[in-house]
């Protein structure tokens, strides 16, 4: 599995493959390689999201129950 930095650093690299292929396309909208290099940036960007949701479950999940439960009421 991907570490986040990993991630981070593959969101970037397809980020400015994106943008280089907007530049070069006459109609981004339309063009089928445009739609697939923003919806590869789109995946990275959910993928890290929740590794970073995870993360904070776990970090909750260590807390006892009672302070959970206080935590979310706040």
């Amino acid at each position: 599995m991907a570490t986040l930095d990993q991630l981070k650093k593959h969101i970037e690299k397809a980020k400015s493959e994106a943008k280089s292929t907007l530049k070069s396309v006459d109609d981004p909208k339309k063009s089928p390689e445009a739609r697939v290099k923003r919806k590869k940036v789109k995946r990275l960007q959910r993928k890290s999201a929740k590794i970073v949701a995870f993360q904070k479950n776990q970090e909750e999940k260590k807390k006892p129950k009672k302070e959970r439960k206080s935590g979310a009421s706040s």
